[in-house]
């Protein structure tokens, strides 16, 4: 991803796992298209918070618990930065933090549970989610519906320019952005001209990235609504 769709450098992100073996605090690195964390000695880089693999053979004598390679059976707690407008005001950053819990493994190659919960760190106070989502974009939907009059997400999940594959989605950043093609996009009602204009996206991007071009989202645009 370009700096002009990313972040100029990684973000480091403060995080907690725990799990059978207890709990250890650690950073979630996060360069705009995947993210990697160290867990007691080991490393696990991923696309998706929910899909983080090993890299190399487990080391130590508490080796995590994986699912055909990636992380399970722990909850992953962090802390990020996000942009959100009050009171109608500019651009104002602070904190969002999120509550990943990875279920057990199943037979069929995957793990039982996914759900991820959201705390939204205002001036005024905290909005927090209180039903696990599978996915990040139903989190913050959530958490948007919560926040108080006046409060407003700045962010790529809120923008007027940016949907989803009809194909599916993943836990976190594979959000298409059309913010090159907007008056394209804005001709998009459904399923069909989703597809036709997919391949003109600007990018791919997370759905807490804020950029310049950010506009407020219509109800009912695009495919996604």
């Amino acid at each position: 991803m370009s700096d002009a769709l990313g972040y100029a450098s990684p973000q480091h992100y403060p995080a907690v796992v725990t799990d059978r073996w207890g709990r250890v605090e650690t950073t979630l690195v996060n360069d705009g298209t995947a993210f990697g964390m160290i867990l007691r000695g080991n490393r696990f880089e991923g696309k998706s918070v929910d899909g983080l693999a090993l890299v190399g053979p487990p080391v130590g004598s508490n080796p995590p618990t994986l699912c055909d390679g990636d992380l399970c059976s722990c909850t992953i707690e962090w802390r990020m930065p996000i942009e959100v407008s009050l009171d109608g005001a500019g651009p104002s950053r602070v904190s969002l933090s999120a509550h990943l819990v990875l279920g057990d493994p199943t037979p069929n190659r995957g793990i039982d549970s996914v759900g991820v919960t959201l705390t939204l760190h205002l001036p005024t106070g905290v909005v927090a989610t209180t039903t696990p989502q599978e996915l990040i974009e139903n989190a913050l939907l959530d958490l948007q519906r919560l926040l108080p009059d006046g409060t407003r997400l700045l962010a790529c999940i809120s923008c007027a320019f940016s949907d989803y594959s009809p194909a599916g989605t993943a836990f976190i950043g594979s959000m298409a952005c059309f913010r090159d093609r907007k008056d394209a996009y804005r001709a998009v009602s459904g399923k069909r001209d989703m597809y036709d204009i997919w391949s003109a996206m600007s990018g791919v991007v997370q759905e807490t990235y804020h950029c310049p071009d950010f506009a407020r989202r219509r109800p009912g645009s695009g495919y996604r609504g």
